[in-house]
């Protein structure tokens, strides 16, 4: 991609800051009649008691035909599938740990068609041979969401997650891959005077100490428009806790700098957190208030405040109109009144020589409707920015954007682009190795792969090899090119932190650019957990990637030689199995129970399913080590 380069070191080199209204002007954009903006969610989803508004749509209308050829191996596993698609609200937390040999995998799950009743964990382990079995039951023994997961000094790892909007946070703990996962609730520090609990919500957990012994914890108390109550004057207040003793008990705090005569409140799923060894950092990404860093040196005790992007209009309430002398005119009509911040979907992280990180989608909003209750954001804005704490306040530079793959000067997109409310490059993960080089993934809307009505996005990857000095943004890698299929939507990548020879990776993909639980609201489809393990030594080779579908040995099943017609369907269903020997056949519902089973060498079985009652099912193969699952609609 040398031709989209954008010379990251002079941009480097001349240290512009993100408030400098031009700060954009060096990546693509979409042209100024696209920039249209759109009204911003003002609640985020929490799904206490959400239920599908459509039923499963298992047919896939992509037109798109692209042929890529690609030599780099990166190694890609199915772990596991979930209908419920929403990850995150906006920033995506920690959902991978460890590397190499010892590798633990977590995501929001639900395989009910509805109501998402079995919403928990979703979990696979890798041993440095193989990935378990894809799991069908959350790890909880509660109904939860937004995991993070972490691997301990002890051994044992950790997943912290929320459970209701009146309870306090969730956790469970085992030792890494293997036993009884042991559930427990963390305290509900927060009470109002009259000694009303505050539920905590959407948190994000970091792991730290000489001995990876201390658990950090950031979360928001239940906003009011999800149930709940204003806790010291804001309507969703930041909280921290932490454990000094690998979860045992727990203390909780909150900061002088981010009480109401600073910040009115903060927004679920707009913050990160890491930590290693004594450093810890959170940051939290703001729409209408500064965006910031919190940075603590001695484990937590105390804390210095860095701005990442300053808002122009100090404590601003919606609706009272953003002046249009402070701004700048991103749309094109005369009125300087757009606004750039961040988009609430970024990262932070604390490498090996305790150097503090943070990467973040830039976003232009405005509230020139001074009557509707509601701002407004600009989905087509482009570039993935990047914050080092010697940076200073307020100063950041563009690292990796969206691409102008046809060389047209600007974004040729379809009209309507799917609804994540952030970047066009958005939802970044960093992590680090050993030596301190960086690597950041985001997720970026493709010119050349579209449904017909939006376009689709891939996940990219790009590294700093001088800690953060220089950027591979000229030669970032699309780690999810649509080789098998011409159709993958790729979103919620999260890297594991700490790397060493693989960068290790999990996302989501389905057929349909989009969400089914927010924003589009799609008709529900199964979506699949993929792991892609990339070789940090072939990073430069990125342009000649090929993908080995990776179960541990050679011979995996491959996409396509096994199908279901009709699907969904009513009373019989037709097999097909595109390759030779005997093959294990199972039919099993969501709960894991089995339904049928047989052991056939034919390449073609029909199916009477007129027995199973109406929902979802898994037919697993089994052809000696090898294993794969297709989803069966039965109606």
């Amino acid at each position: 991609m040398k031709q989209f380069a954008f010379l990251a070191l002079g941009l480097l080199a001349a240290a512009p800051t993100f408030a400098q209204k031009h700060a954009l002007e060096r990546t693509p954009q979409v042209a100024l009649s696209a920039r249209v903006k759109a009204p911003m969610p003002t609640h985020a989803v929490l799904d206490i008691d959400h239920r599908p508004e459509t039923p499963v749509n298992a047919q896939n209308f992509a037109s798109a035909d692209h042929i890529q050829s690609r030599d780099l191996v990166i190694e890609r596993q199915v772990l596991g599938l979930t209908q419920y698609d929403l990850q995150s609200n906006a920033a995506i937390d920690d959902r991978m740990a460890g590397n190499e040999a010892a590798v633990s995998a977590a995501w929001i799950m639900s395989l009910d068609v509805s109501p998402f009743e079995d919403r928990g964990s979703g979990y696979n382990f890798f041993d440095g041979n193989l990935w378990g079995e894809q799991p069908y039951e959350r790890v909880e023994d509660v109904r939860i969401g937004w995991p993070s997961i972490n691997h301990m000094g002890d051994g044992r790892e950790v997943i912290i997650s929320h459970a209701g909007i009146e309870t306090g946070l969730h956790m469970v703990r085992r030792d890494a891959g293997t036993g009884s996962w042991e559930d427990s609730d963390l305290p509900n520090n927060a009470y109002l005077e009259d000694s009303t609990t505050v539920g905590n919500l959407w948190p994000r957990a970091a792991v730290g100490g000489l001995n990876d012994e201390i658990i950090h914890v950031i979360c928001i108390t239940t906003p009011v428009a999800n149930g709940g109550l204003e806790y010291q004057g804001q309507d969703g207040a930041l909280l921290y806790y932490r454990s000094l003793d690998y979860g045992d008990t727990w203390e909780m705090q909150t900061f002088p700098q981010l009480d109401t005569s600073n910040f009115i409140n903060m927004s679920a799923d707009a913050y990160a957190i890491h930590a290693d060894g004594g450093t810890v950092a959170f940051a939290v990404f703001n729409d209408l208030q500064d965006s910031f860093v919190m940075i603590s040196e001695d484990a937590g005790d105390n804390w210095e405040y860095h701005i990442l992007a300053d808002f122009p209009v100090d404590m601003y309430q919606i609706d009272s109109g953003l002046p249009d002398s402070l701004g700048y005119d991103f749309d094109g009509d005369g009125i300087f009144a757009e606004y750039l911040n961040s988009d609430g979907a970024g990262d932070v992280h604390v490498d090996e020589f305790g150097t503090v990180h943070c990467v973040f989608g830039a976003m232009y909003y405005a509230d020139a409707d001074t009557t509707d209750a509601n701002f407004s954001f600009f989905p087509g804005t482009n570039g993935l920015q990047y914050w080092r704490e010697d940076f200073g306040n307020d100063s950041s530079v563009t690292i990796a954007y969206a691409y102008d793959i046809d060389e047209s000067g600007g974004l040729d997109l379809e009209e309507e682009i799917a609804a994540y409310f952030v970047n066009l490059a958005g939802i970044p993960s960093m992590g680090s190795d050993e030596d301190g080089n960086l690597y950041v993934s985001y997720s970026a809307i493709m010119e050349n792969y579209s449904s017909g009505t939006q376009n689709y996005r891939h996940v990219y990857l790009v590294n700093s090899q001088d800690n953060g000095d220089t950027w591979s943004s000229d030669d970032a890698c699309d780690l999810t090119p649509d080789i098998d299929f011409d159709g993958y939507e790729s979103v919620f990548a999260s890297i594991s932190p700490r790397l060493t020879d693989h960068v290790e990776l999990i996302y989501q993909r389905d057929f349909e650019p989009g969400l089914h639980i927010r924003g589009d609201e799609d008709p529900m489809d199964v979506n699949e957990i993929v792991h892609i393990r990339v070789p940090i030594a072939d990073l430069g080779e990125c342009a000649d990637i090929d993908f080995e579908d990776w179960v541990g040995v050679a011979e995996a099943f491959q996409p396509g030689q096994v199908q279901l017609f009709p699907n969904p369907a009513n009373a019989q269903v037709e097999l097909i199995i595109d390759r030779p020997g005997a093959h294990d056949v199972r039919v099993l519902d969501i709960e894991g129970r089995q339904h049928m089973a047989w052991t056939t060498t034919g390449l073609v079985e029909r199916m009477d399913v007129r027995a199973l009652t109406s929902g979802m099912y898994f037919v697993e193969l089994t052809q000696g080590t090898q294993r794969t699952v297709v989803r069966l609609a039965v109606q």
